[in-house]
């Protein structure tokens, strides 16, 4: 059976014929990107189509679309004999990670309406499947912030994360997205696994301070310091951290952004990386968001994983995906739970402190 091609489109016209791929896609962070080398007859018609970085372009694999967004740069490289070209993209949401503005106030708007304020002058589109309706009093982007850095700071606040879709629209999200059939499995479809897990920047206890403007019934230290916190029972205490909010923040605020500090340092503290040959499952390509059974045996795991992150990668070896998979609870709006105790001394996902 032959493998779907890559498309990458540029207006009318259909590039394919590539050397070498690389599609990267995650959960943790708002675009997503591509590398592309080309082959000396790029297009369908085998004539070669000269091609200027600044264009809007998709990227498909067989029928799934799998990136909306802008080719960034076309690096080519030629001699008298061989000809290839580099094209380099992201998704729609990399000019908010570029550009930055000038001082802009918001009263009274709810995350997602801060989002598609910010979001609208460069035509991209936002869904929210978190339905945080809470307002921010006020939120500020500062002069020369990047548009893609105010965005986040506000979803933290509402223990959110920012990502693209394969449209190239910024989707509001926790994590999970779809349950997949196909299991990883440990001598079956894994070819290769390599583990992180790191204490070294994960703390006890979480401590957020921020404040709030004042006002007539909303004044003094209930506005000039409110406090959250948030505690992973995973680490020995008495490991403490204080982050400091620069948004103007109340108390649920400031416990909502501590949970998610907590979260977001038990994910990449903890992590598998697998390695599987192809991109596709048999529900379709691999995406973040995916929560795939996994069953290794070295890592004593037998459970549902989340996929943080994806990379499809095509070479002279042919085609491989690597998958990094992490707890699901890593990603949902929830306290952190105490560890599992382990009853044996055989190997059990307690045991590397998952």
């Amino acid at each position: 059976m032959s493998e779907p091609v890559v498309t990458l489109q540029i207006g009318s016209q259909r590039h394919t014929g590539w050397q070498e791929v690389n599609i990267r896609l995650s959960l943790e962070r708002m675009a997503d990107e591509f590398q592309l080398a080309l082959t000396e007859r790029w297009a369908e018609s085998g004539e070669v189509r000269p091609v200027t970085p600044g264009g809007a372009c998709t990227v498909s694999i067989g029928d799934e679309l799998v990136l909306t967004g802008n080719l960034d740069e076309v690096l080519p490289d030629y001699d008298a004999e061989s000809h290839s070209i580099v094209a380099n993209g992201r998704s729609l949401a990399g000019d908010l990670l570029d550009c930055s503005g000038q001082e802009q106030r918001f009263e009274g708007r709810t995350l997602v309406q801060i989002a598609q304020a910010l979001a609208q002058p460069y035509g991209i589109e936002v869904v929210d499947t978190v339905g945080d309706n809470k307002p921010f009093p006020i939120f500020v982007l500062e002069d020369g912030q990047p548009i893609a850095e105010a965005i986040e700071r506000a979803a933290q606040l509402r223990a959110a994360r920012v990502v693209s879709d394969a449209q190239g629209r910024l989707v509001i999200v926790h994590a999970v997205q779809r349950e997949i059939r196909t299991p990883l499995v440990l001598g079956v479809n894994i070819r290769k696994g390599s583990g992180a897990f790191s204490d070294r920047d994960r703390f006890n206890q979480y401590i957020i301070e921020g404040q709030t403007p004042g006002s007539d019934d909303w004044n003094g230290t209930q506005a000039s310091s409110p406090k959250g916190t948030a505690t992973d029972p995973r680490i020995r205490k008495p490991r403490t951290t204080l982050v400091v909010c620069d948004t103007p923040a109340d108390g649920m605020d400031c416990a909502a952004r501590a949970e998610l500090e907590a979260r977001m340092r038990w994910a990449k503290g903890r992590g598998v990386t697998y390695t599987v040959s192809g991109w596709q499952h048999e529900q379709g390509v691999w995406r973040p968001g995916d929560l795939v059974p996994v069953r290794d045996e070295y890592l004593g795991l037998d459970e549902r994983l989340l996929i943080s992150e994806v990379q499809l990668i095509e070479g002279l070896d042919g085609r491989r995906a690597e998958l990094r998979v992490v707890p699901p609870a890593a990603f949902e709006p929830i306290p952190i739970a105490e560890p599992k105790a382990s009853g044996s001394s055989s190997k059990k996902p307690g045991d590397w402190g998952w």
